[in-house]
């Protein structure tokens, strides 16, 4: 396999159905959740890869659908959440939204964007005079930096499985932002949705716009009063920059690190062939992303949006790949995803 590494590589957890991307991008994380809305009466969710189930100490909380409740302060949990929690949440709302008939088709999604226009009508707010502190950025996006998932059952199994990207919200009524490749990768799952920061499950009703070749997908979910990002026209090479995204925490992608926040700079920018003939232009940052990043916002020190994750490519210093030396983090800068939008003026 290629070593330019795929942050969107979905393993193995559907064989033969999803192929990574050699070109890469920087991707969906699978995980083995379990929706208890879809178990006969009487079992509880199972949750792949969590050695604290079935711990003492612990019990199935039947309301919350399967998600196993830890016994411990409230507070505590508000500070250190459990991943397996957040993503069997996930799993098990979107599960209902099935077999209430609430999803729009992933095939449909899909097909929407091919057929989409690259435009769309969304004015971008505009970027902040003000300069914030690492975590005042953070405060402040967190609410609106999306999960972007789907759900599918894999033959032989009783549950659904997940497998989960980035996003985040443009407009407050339910516009969001997130890599073309997430759409493509989903197309073959029962249902894709997006869950906000306080675990609201929001079924993707339509695509708004698509750019293939820049990797970028403007989306439509039913909402109101969410918390959208502002957009900058650039940054320069050596701004610092912060990714806010939801990678894996371990190497078999067994559960997700919601909401991980990582600091760098804008170490090049560059107009290359990553992934066919025609060149685009390429932002290139220090700050960490992995598997499951893919569609997050890349920010400035005034918390607007400079760029969004894409992909890796990890460069070796010999041929068989065997002495790695750096891996670059190539993202698509913030003014692809503006030329995808109306500015302001125009949509008064």
């Amino acid at each position: 396999m290629s070593r330019r590494n795929s942050v969107w590589f979905l393993g193995i957890w559907i064989a033969g159905l999803l192929v990574a991307s050699l070109g890469g991008a920087a991707g969906m994380l699978a995980l083995g959740r379990w929706a208890a809305a879809d178990l006969p009466d009487g079992e509880t969710a199972e949750v792949a890869g969590d050695a604290s189930a079935g711990k003492a100490g612990t019990e199935p909380d039947k309301k919350s659908a399967g998600v196993v409740k830890p016994s411990r302060p409230l507070a505590e949990a508000a500070e250190f959440p459990d991943p397996s929690e957040v993503a069997g949440r996930f799993t098990a709302e979107l599960a209902r939204l099935i077999k209430q008939n609430k999803v729009v088709a992933p095939s449909e999604l899909f097909h929407q964007a091919q057929q989409a226009a690259k435009r769309c009508d969304v004015a971008p707010l505009p970027e902040p005079s003000e300069k914030l502190a690492p975590e005042a950025i953070f405060a402040r996006a967190k609410p609106a930096v999306v999960v972007v998932g789907a759900v599918m059952r894999p033959r032989g199994q009783r549950g659904f499985h997940a497998a989960l990207a980035s996003g985040f919200v443009i407009r407050s009524d339910g516009v969001i932002v997130t890599n073309y490749h997430v759409i493509d990768a989903f197309q073959h799952a029962r249902a894709v949705a997006a869950m906000t920061h306080d675990q609201r499950v929001l079924p993707i009703r339509r695509v708004l716009a698509a750019d293939e070749h820049n990797d970028l997908i403007v989306l439509k979910v039913e909402a109101e009063n969410l918390t959208p990002l502002p957009i900058a026209a650039s940054a320069p090479v050596g701004a610092a920059v912060y990714c806010l995204s939801h990678p894996a925490l371990d190497s078999d992608e067994t559960e997700t690190a919601f909401h991980t926040f990582t600091q760098g700079i804008v170490c090049g920018k560059f107009h290359l062939r990553l992934n066919g003939p025609n060149p685009l232009n390429v932002l290139a940052i220090t700050a960490e992303y992995a598997k499951g990043s893919s569609g997050g916002p890349i920010l400035n020190e005034h918390g607007a949006v400079v760029g969004i994750i894409c992909q890796t490519r990890t460069l070796f210093h010999d041929q068989e790949e065997t002495e790695p030396q750096m891996t670059w983090k190539f993202s698509r800068p913030s003014s692809s995803l503006l030329a995808m939008l109306k500015p302001a003026a125009s949509s008064q």
